[in-house]
C-alpha cells in the first residue's frame, strides 16, 4: 500500500509541476540570457521585428553589435543576413536553437548567408575561397548546423525581417549594426 501511495504522490507532484499544455503551444524562454522570459521591448531599433515579444533589450543589442568590425566588400544582402543572424539573441523562441552556449543555424540559412557573403573578405581571403558551402561556412564560424525541418535551428524568416535587399530600409543603424555583427561573427574564432 505504501508503494502505491508513494507512486500516486509522485504522480500528483508531476501534474502540479508540469501541467498539461496544448500540444501546439511552444514554451518560450531566453536561454541566451539565463532563461528569463521574453517580454515586449518597444524601443528596439535593430531587430525591431521582435519588439512585441523579445528576449533582448536595446542595451544588449548595442553591447553585442558594438564589438563588431565590418567585413570588406560585404553586399547589402550579406549585411541583411548577418544582421538577421545577430538578432537571434532577441528571438523569444531561442530555447529551440541556443543550447549549451551554442547557436544552431538552419542549413538553409547558412546556404543563403554564404551565397550573399561569398564575395566579402575574411582574414584577407574571399569567403568563397575559404569555404565550399553554407554548412562549412557556418561550422567555420563555430555554429552547429541542422535542417529547418527539425525545428531546432535559427532560420531566416522574410516575413519577420523588416529590411529589404537593395532598398533604403537597410541604412543607418541597421546597416552599421549589420556590418558590425558580421565582423563579430566572422572574426570571433580568428584569435
Amino acid at each position: 500500500m505504501a508503494y502505491w501511495k508513494s507512486i500516486c504522490t509522485s504522480f500528483m507532484v508531476l501534474i502540479v509541476l508540469f501541467p498539461k499544455t496544448d500540444a501546439t503551444e511552444v514554451l518560450q524562454f531566453c536561454s541566451f540570457f539565463g532563461n528569463r522570459g521574453p517580454k515586449p521591448q518597444s524601443n528596439l531599433r535593430n531587430c525591431s521585428w521582435f519588439q512585441t515579444n523579445s528576449c533582448c533589450m536595446q542595451e544588449e543589442i548595442d553591447a553585442t553589435f558594438g564589438k563588431v568590425k565590418p567585413l570588406i566588400g560585404a553586399s547589402p544582402a550579406c549585411q541583411r543576413y548577418t544582421n538577421y543572424l545577430m538578432c537571434y539573441i532577441c528571438a523569444p523562441y531561442q530555447n529551440r536553437f541556443y543550447k549549451f552556449e551554442r547557436l544552431t543555424v538552419c542549413e538553409e540559412f547558412c546556404d543563403d548567408w554564404f551565397g550573399a557573403c561569398s564575395s566579402a573578405i575574411l582574414k584577407g581571403v574571399v569567403i568563397k575561397d575559404l569555404y565550399n558551402n553554407g554548412k562549412a561556412f557556418c561550422k567555420g564560424r563555430s555554429f552547429e548546423v541542422d535542417m529547418y525541418a527539425n525545428q531546432r535551428c535559427y532560420n531566416f524568416d522574410s516575413k519577420l525581417d523588416k529590411t529589404s535587399i537593395g532598398s533604403s530600409a537597410i541604412v543607418g543603424i541597421e546597416l552599421f549594426c549589420g556590418l558590425l555583427g558580421l565582423a563579430w561573427i566572422l572574426n570571433r574564432t580568428c584569435y
